[in-house]
């Protein structure tokens, strides 16, 4: 009897399709103190794998210290992410992910804002793949433009929005598993009143894997995104 795992999840330079499904509870703790979850989904076309995401961070709006001549808001953001992966040929997983972020937005307009986020990323890999680094350490730089057009043709806060953003990965310690490399994510959405919107997005993801080899995939992602503040 023979038996190998040493096969890639995708093929090499492959493109994927991804189906991502979020849920964003946010409380307001205070008017300047938050406290924001990420509970989600996400599969592949393929059917070789699911995962499953519990993630929350606690953000504080800051009085800004950069950039003092414009108007802007800045906030701290610190957290904790569970990330189980179900791998259907091969072994599953769960990664432990602490995380501490910087955010400064601008209005650059009255309906468009910029937005960017920094983020340094602890990974911590539970596995039973002995070919697995089982730390990483990564930082991440996301700039997101967001057009809103609240009130036009609609009520007051009541309308669509579109949200369009890149995002840059630098594996400092680098993790064999999900190393994003880019991401590209345009997205529309619709916002109900100030606590309650529903967006989709259709992205373009550019991942590396080290399973006893180098792979790598190019992943169209279909996601739907709930977000509900409290």
């Amino acid at each position: 009897m023979g038996y190998t795992q040493d096969k890639p999840l995708e093929d090499d330079n492959a493109f994927t399709q991804q189906l991502w499904f979020t849920l964003n509870p946010n409380w307001k703790l205070k008017d300047s103190v938050s406290l924001k979850a990420d509970i989600g989904y996400r599969t592949i076309n393929s059917n070789t794998w699911d995962r499953y995401i519990a993630r929350a961070g606690y953000e504080k709006q800051i009085s800004p210290f950069v950039f003092k001549n414009l108007k802007r808001t800045e906030a701290y953001i610190g957290g904790l992410g569970l990330f189980y992966f179900n791998n259907k040929t091969g072994n599953n997983s769960l990664e432990i992910r602490p995380f501490q972020g910087y955010r400064v937005a601008f209005p650059l307009t009255k309906r468009i804002h910029l937005t960017n986020y920094f983020r340094l990323e602890e990974r911590f890999l539970i596995t039973k793949q002995d070919r697995s680094n089982h730390f990483g350490l990564r930082f991440r730089y996301q700039i997101m433009t967001n057009i809103g057009l609240q009130g036009f043709l609609f009520q007051e806060e009541r309308g669509f929005y579109f949200p369009v953003g890149i995002e840059f990965f630098f594996n400092v310690v680098e993790l064999s598993q999900f190393s994003d490399v880019i991401r590209i994510t345009p997205g529309a959405g619709y916002q109900f009143d100030k606590t309650f919107k529903i967006q989709g997005m259709l992205a373009y993801h550019y991942t590396e894997q080290n399973i006893g080899g180098l792979y790598r995939t190019n992943d169209i992602i279909f996601r739907i995104k709930v977000v509900k503040t409290f």
